[in-house]
């Protein structure tokens, strides 16, 4: 995970009034399984600022282990270049 969402990660709950793992449920819970969509869904449906949802959808998406995520996710140092 990219060092700068590390610290979003820590304010997640503060900032948005749902823990990561609330915000995790809730991806899972909608069928989000794909970076972008994941992004787009926090922001547009919930007024997550587009930092924080990049943050939210990284964490969430590795820790569900999806393997095709992380493997075209590999090599990117900075994530707007993976897209």
């Amino acid at each position: 995970m990219p060092s700068r969402h590390i610290a979003d990660i820590r304010q997640v709950a503060s900032k948005t009034g749902r823990s990561i793992d609330e915000w995790c449920e809730l991806l899972e819970s909608n069928g989000v399984a794909e970076r972008r969509e994941a992004v787009n869904f926090l922001r547009d449906g919930y007024a997550v600022s587009h930092a924080f949802a990049l943050a939210i959808a990284d964490h969430c998406l590795r820790r569900s282990g999806d393997d095709e995520w992380t493997a075209g996710y590999a090599g990117y140092d900075d994530e707007e270049e993976a897209w």
